[in-house]
């Protein structure tokens, strides 16, 4: 079977990418190795009030559990400090769901639980996970949207190499919360602790810098001990999810006839671990770039939006992140929302 283009991963990057090429009359191929799309949950579910006014469609009433307007963070110094952040909290497995959904009612042809094992040109060497078959298929264009470890960034060229930890999960509130909530603690290394709001649930969870040798776990556990002793959350897990977040920013995005989108081309941002919005992004961006023809234009174009953008985080990781002991000095410098993140490098 030849197609216009093979999309490896089904993801939010992924996805988007599919949908915009299949409406626009393109043979698109979407693969993905899990079996059920979206599960298991790796994500802390929010997304900018932006995304939804620029892509309404991508949404429904069912994936969107609560809206958020502000992010509030807490110091060690005792400062608490509240900057506009609306937005929205997802079921983020009906999202991907959806995504899919739309793609494939515009003509993409899905096929799940089938891995992605390597290329030869524009022969793509596919393994269905159930029967192990191997098999082949024919491509123009490869997009890798396969994710923060993908597997098309590795047999291409540069990949991420280095990840930083996270950990959450899901108990109930006391009361409900109407923002986020962003914890910075010493004994949370190099990142943060966070309770974004769902209804009467919460996830709670914890990222860190892996350089300060953590166990990810603990750095939970203690997380969940103060948050429960002031009075948030209640002690009764209703759910565990895990992941790593990419940590070296933007990678070679464009590699003769293969364009990255989303994690697989390190788009999540390596301090907050914001990803999906990006995501969605790079897979509209590529997409405009395969229709007008013009392959070359999807890297200048992220370079010009994201270039600056998620560098400067990177050198601010590398330079600040791997020292924790003056937090009122660090915190600032590495954190979006304080002056001193965006006057200095």
């Amino acid at each position: 079977m030849i197609y216009d283009v093979a999309i490896i991963g089904a993801g939010p990057g992924g996805s988007t990418t599919a949908y915009f090429l299949s409406r626009a009359g393109a043979k698109v191929l979407l693969i993905d190795s899990k079996i059920n799309i979206g599960k298991p949950v790796q994500c802390g579910e929010f997304v900018p009030l932006q995304l939804r006014l620029q892509f309404p469609k991508f949404f429904s009433e069912e994936l969107v559990v609560q809206r958020v307007r502000n992010m509030v963070h807490f110091t060690p110094w005792g400062e608490i400090s509240v900057t506009p952040s609306e937005g929205f909290l997802l079921n983020r497995d009906k999202f991907d769901e959806r995504l899919v959904k739309l793609a494939i009612k515009e003509g993409t042809e899905a096929r799940f639980g089938i891995r992605f094992v390597s290329f030869e040109g524009k022969n793509l060497i596919l393994k269905d996970r159930r029967s192990g078959n191997i098999h082949t298929v024919r491509s123009d264009i490869i997009v890798g949207a396969d994710g923060a470890r993908s597997t098309v960034a590795k047999l291409t060229g540069e990949y991420t190499k280095t990840f930083l930890p996270a950990a959450q999960i899901t108990l109930p509130l006391k009361e409900k919360l109407e923002d986020l909530l962003i914890f910075f603690r010493e004994y949370i290394p190099g990142g943060y602790g966070w309770i974004f709001p769902k209804g009467n649930v919460a996830n709670v969870g914890v990222g860190i810098d892996p350089r300060h040798g953590l166990k990810i776990s603990q750095v939970l556990k203690k997380f969940k001990e103060e948050v429960i002793a002031e009075g948030f959350v209640e002690d009764s897990i209703l759910k565990r999810t895990g992941g790593f977040i990419p940590a070296e920013g933007m990678k070679k995005p464009l590699r003769g006839n293969v364009l990255l989108v989303g994690d697989a081309g390190g788009f999540c941002h390596p301090i907050t671990g914001a990803g999906i919005a990006n995501a969605v992004q790079t897979g509209v961006m590529a997409s405009s770039a395969i229709l007008e023809n013009s392959l070359q234009s999807y890297e200048e174009e992220c370079r010009e939006i994201f270039g600056e953008f998620l560098g400067r985080a990177v050198l601010k990781r590398v330079k600040y992140m791997g020292h924790w002991e003056n937090l009122k000095f660090t915190v600032p410098r590495t954190w979006i929302t304080f002056k001193e993140y965006r006057e200095e490098v």
